[in-house]
């Protein structure tokens, strides 16, 4: 177990911009036991604390500071038997990926540039050119509250949208392994898709560092406030296309566009889409809400998918 105490957050989460926050004591377990035996610790004193993995969809405020935090990253053996994959909980989603991949293993092809451990990927059901961690998961061993271990099926998480029953607090614990199935496919077919996937992923989304992946949820539709901006960036790109062919080029463009038009020009190197911003740098913090209220103003409903530490 490694501990360390008065850590700046900065130091330890995927955005590393947000000097501010400090943790009191952060803990790194090296196993699943001695995971076990840290929160059942902490739960039998009625501490509270955060739990998390890489932190690849988490966003810590430059004014969260928390006492007690508990990292999952050194707690990541897998095992590989013959029909099923035991994964614990702080391994990675992408090395996990890359290897079944390379065996043929069918359901991993989406997830090889997926950042964060299998436990996050299982608690945010998160997914990835039709892949998700959850859609392979036979089992999960969680740790209540009360210090019981349970086995828990894939249906007593309710999975919804970017959601499960524990990231709505509906079922509470400490994942601390998963169990995956493991079905071998057309290796050839399987390496294909998923280099198609890596290909489409660097030529569409921003590379890894400095964003969250996906801010929301969902977009569920654009708001009748967008109609006369997106008009207008609708004939602006129809100009457009006399020089430029790449519509990847052309859609970030008429972002840009509407950001200028709604008087938001300083947020156009942040911007990447209407559901990417880039933390590039500390002033990335203070537009970040600027950003969320253009994005209210142009669709129905703003739902967070990552996850939000401090007040605003």
């Amino acid at each position: 177990m490694i501990v360390r105490n008065n850590i700046p957050i900065y130091k330890i989460c995927w955005l590393n911009h947000a000097e501010g926050g400090i943790i009191g004591s952060f803990y790194e377990p090296e196993t699943k036991e001695e995971l076990v035996e840290l929160c059942c610790t902490l739960y039998k004193e009625k501490r509270t604390f955060d739990l998390i993995g890489h932190t690849s969809n988490i966003y810590f405020l430059p004014n969260y500071s928390v006492d007690i935090m508990v990292s999952t990253r050194k707690v990541n053996n897998v095992d590989y038997l013959a029909d099923c994959i035991v994964a614990d909980c702080g391994a990675s989603v992408r090395l996990l990926a890359h290897k079944m991949v390379e065996e043929g293993v069918v359901g991993f092809e989406g997830l090889i540039d997926l950042p964060g451990t299998v436990a996050a990927s299982v608690y945010g059901n998160a997914s990835c050119y039709g892949c998700s961690i959850n859609s392979l998961l036979l089992s999960l061993e969680l740790l209540r509250p009360t210090g019981e271990i349970v086995k828990i099926k894939p249906k007593d998480l309710k999975l919804s949208r970017r959601s499960s029953a524990l990231k709505r607090g509906e079922l509470t614990g400490v994942i601390l392994s998963i169990t995956l199935k493991k079905q071998i496919g057309n290796v050839i077919e399987i390496k294909q898709k998923a280099e198609y996937n890596h290909q489409h992923r660097k030529a569409t989304q921003p590379p890894s560092n400095d964003n969250l992946g996906s801010i929301y949820k969902t977009s569920t539709g654009w708001s009748y406030a967008s109609i006369f901006p997106r008009m207008l960036s609708n004939i602006y790109c129809f100009l457009l296309l006399i020089w430029e062919k790449d519509r990847t080029k052309l859609k970030r463009r008429k972002t840009e566009f509407i950001l200028k038009m709604l008087g938001a020009k300083d947020l156009v190197p942040y911007v990447y889409g209407w559901n990417r911003y880039i933390w590039k740098d500390e002033k990335a913090h203070v537009l970040f809400w600027k950003y969320h209220r253009i994005h209210q103003t142009m669709f129905k409903q703003s739902n967070f998918e990552i996850e939000i530490k401090g007040k605003r």
